[in-house]
């Protein structure tokens, strides 16, 4: 439990520095005198596509982090345009998926394969990643302006203000205050689904895997005579108990009860499971990856994991990682909502929980769909499978 606070506190504890910039930024553009022109420039062009021109400085924080770009969607007055922002605003490609396009990009499009002579093929499946959030993000938005949320598109008025020299105490204090709401509000809310969360990738616990693993460690303590050796083994006893630990834990039976749903993706319980640890945070769902596969501490440049699941195989045989599941994965990724974080925010700022469930259940189908369409396409075409 404790672990699930420290957990849920980190939470919390690391959009702080994001959050306090972000406001201060705001701040600063506001008294300024400049964030009223960039929506006055910007409003004709988002327009287009049923956005407010003031959703644009939200739209740009996005590709940051979507928990404060959600916040700073206070600053357009319209309800209805604030929810279209508010529900489109988790497709724009944040800095949390990164860790993954690049963890799977490694993976699958580690050769020299070029695009053109010129561009690899990694760096060019990943421009177009987010290539597809843009499009995804502006295709929702127009969607929902015509159905769910429908209604005119409340003209922008608003009064040019001189440019003038930021006064930094009302910058502070506007800044402050916008931190402090975070942490009350959204806070809490961040707290509670993260502890939720470690709770189903930490339990039940199995006395048998504990006790076999105990024995396997105190064998090795008793056989093995270099100090480091000694470490090694261990370290890897401990990567593999906590893989068998997981499998054994809601999550990981979660993960085996979909697999049936997650194989039409090219994807089987291992990857359901580190898509379930992704709702924590995104990048959540590398480590969550080494632990099924037994490899303690890692990260996206971690060799082992890069091989473990490039060796990795289906119940038939089949490689798990192809280049065409790899890109399947990508997809599913830049289009669903795997942040709780990001739900308890927009929760907080909705007023209701009615939105955010829809913009969790609306992004899952979509991303399940594309995902899929991408699949089983390009295994019916032969690419990359």
């Amino acid at each position: 439990m404790v672990n699930g606070v420290i957990a849920g506190v980190g939470n919390v504890v690391v959009f702080v520095p994001q959050i306090a910039m972000l406001f201060l930024f705001i701040a600063v553009l506001e008294d300024l005198g400049y964030l009223a022109r960039v929506a006055f420039v910007i409003d004709r062009l988002m327009g287009r596509v049923g956005l407010h021109g003031k959703a644009f400085v939200p739209m740009l924080s996005g590709f940051a982090c979507a928990i404060p770009a959600v916040m700073a969607t206070r600053t357009i007055e319209s309800r209805r345009d604030r929810l279209i922002t508010m529900l489109t605003l988790p497709m724009v490609s944040c800095s949390a998926r990164l860790p993954v396009f690049a963890l799977v990009t490694a993976v699958v499009f580690a050769g020299d394969a070029r695009v053109l002579g010129l561009f690899s093929a990694g760096a060019v499946v990943l421009f177009s990643m987010y290539a597809l959030s843009v499009a995804a993000t502006l295709g929702a938005a127009a969607v929902l302006r015509r159905t769910v949320l429908k209604g005119p598109r409340l003209p922008l008025v608003l009064e040019l203000p001189p440019y003038r020299v930021p006064l930094w105490r009302n910058v502070v204090l506007v800044a402050w205050r916008g931190l402090r709401k975070f942490l009350v509000d959204a806070g809490t809310i961040i707290l509670t689904m993260t502890i939720i969360l470690w709770a189903l990738l930490s339990y039940p616990r199995s006395a048998e895997i504990a006790e076999r693993y105990e024995q396997l460690r105190a064998d090795v303590e008793a056989t093995v005579a270099g100090p480091q050796a000694r470490a090694e083994q261990i370290a890897l006893l401990d990567g593999r108990e906590a893989g068998e630990s997981l499998e054994y834990s809601i999550a990981g039976r979660v993960g085996h009860l979909f697999e049936p749903t997650m194989e039409p993706l090219g994807f089987d319980w291992r990857i359901g499971v580190g898509i379930l640890g992704a709702f924590a945070a995104r990048e959540v769902f590398v480590s969550t990856l080494g632990i099924v596969f037994g490899i303690a501490d890692a990260d996206e440049e971690s060799q082992s994991l890069r091989m473990s699941l490039q060796e990795a195989t289906h119940a038939d045989g089949s490689p798990l990682m192809t280049p065409l599941a790899g890109v399947s994965l990508m997809v599913f990724f830049v289009l669903a909502c795997q942040c709780m974080s990001t739900i308890g925010v927009v929760r907080r700022e909705s007023g209701s929980w009615g939105w955010p469930v829809f913009m969790f259940a609306y992004m899952t189908v979509l991303a399940y769909g594309a995902s899929l369409v991408v699949y089983q396409v390009g295994s019916l075409l032969g690419w990359g499978v």
